[in-house]
């Protein structure tokens, strides 16, 4: 038995190929799917309001996907200067900001604008790569119960949050070949960039586990349990795999929704319809109803 919550994801090769008849599968958790009027009211709807940051932070991160996620919303429509049409609020602050600073941070938002205190932060969301950790803090407490965390996957699961939180998939070039046969990653280790490709190439993804794994990638768009196989332990790949011919029925359409989905977790310098970005803000978007609170104070 693994000591840690994840063990590793093994990314195993289907070498099944489609038959070119069968129409594309859907991938998606709702009939109301990301590609439909959905995404598209998403679009040209959404409003978000960036504080500004303070002058001295210098917004260097340290992984693609963060740098990539901050400078296309900067760039981007979703963006506006009038807070009072925005659906939610972007806290900016860079990954080196200690949790002292984190919480004047706050309590100047709190107190020099009304939007924090009408929902205790609910409909705000902030960037952070491994997560914030748990403070006595007022402001940090409602800054991590909840605000709408952005952060690099996977995440500690003691600084994730699932149903609110948010992870960013790894950065997958979309001009990168892909990659062929089996490959091999370890879960909360090292790269986890495979995942990515391994959907794109046609593989299926097997997560040994010891706990329920929350922090994929667009849970909340995504039907993982229908692209990726998740087990207990590697006796049980091994039981999958000699159940040789429900892995070819099963796992060929599996394959199939993967590459499908697989589009979602490509990231580009210039933001395409349904790529990474986009998809992120989709999730967002999906948390704009929020609860009003009224203020403690």
């Amino acid at each position: 038995m693994y000591q840690s919550l994840y063990a590793f994801i093994l990314l195993l090769s289907v070498m099944v190929a489609a038959q070119q008849h069968n129409p594309s599968p859907n991938p998606y958790l709702t009939t109301t799917t990301i590609l439909n009027r959905n995404y598209q009211k998403m679009v040209k709807t959404f409003k978000v309001f960036m504080y500004e940051p303070n002058q001295t932070q210098l917004f260097k991160f340290r992984t693609e996907p963060e740098s990539l996620f901050y400078s296309s919303l900067h760039n981007s429509t979703y963006l506006t200067k009038n807070a009072e049409e925005a659906h939610m609020f972007f806290l900016p602050f860079s990954h080196h900001t200690s949790t002292r600073s984190l919480a004047r941070i706050i309590t100047r938002i709190r107190n020099d604008f009304p939007y924090w205190n009408r929902t205790l932060g609910a409909d705000h969301f902030y960037l952070s790569r491994a997560g914030i950790p748990r403070e006595a803090d007022r402001n940090l407490v409602e800054l991590k119960k909840n605000a709408v965390q952005i952060s690099c996957f996977p995440t500690p699961r003691v600084r994730f949050v699932p149903h609110k939180d948010i992870t960013l998939p790894p950065f997958l070039d979309p001009h990168a070949l892909v990659i062929s046969g089996g490959a091999f990653c370890v879960y909360g280790k090292g790269n986890v960039s495979w995942v990515g490709e391994a959907l794109r190439s046609g593989c299926v993804p097997v997560v040994v586990a010891e706990g329920p794994v929350n922090d994929m990638p667009f849970m909340d768009v995504l039907r993982w349990g229908e692209m990726a196989v998740f087990v207990e332990s590697e006796e049980a790949v091994k039981r999958v795999l000699n159940e040789s011919d429900a892995w070819r029925e099963r796992y060929a359409r599996m394959r199939r929704l993967g590459v499908v989905a697989s589009r979602h977790l490509l990231w580009n310098h210039t933001p395409l319809p349904l790529d990474a970005f986009n998809t992120i803000m989709y999730q967002l978007w999906l948390r704009r109803h929020t609860i009003r609170y009224r203020s403690t104070q």
